[in-house]
């Protein structure tokens, strides 16, 4: 199980890889986990459009990703995701 820590070092595409880990993998984290992580994963991918030219539209990406960033954190710190 990774540290609420190790899981902060962690880059987005790192954290998205995880979510698609633990989305694939019912049977160890349960279908509410994977459903979860599932989701998680597909609004990361959502996010990962090339960069706005207005900056208040860049601005707003770089909230909702710092938003996604603290929910996959905390997601994978209470499923007991580990990282390597």
């Amino acid at each position: 199980m990774a540290s609420k820590q190790e899981l902060e070092n962690l880059g987005t595409t790192e954290l998205a890889v995880l979510c698609g880990k633990v989305a694939a993998d019912a049977t160890r984290y349960s279908e509410s986990g994977a459903a979860k992580a599932f989701t998680l994963k597909q609004e990361w991918a959502l996010l990962q459009n090339p960069p706005s030219p207005a900056l208040k539209e860049q601005q707003n990406k770089e909230v909702q990703l710092a938003s996604w960033r603290s929910r996959a954190i905390e997601f994978h710190f209470l499923m007991g995701t580990p990282i390597k």
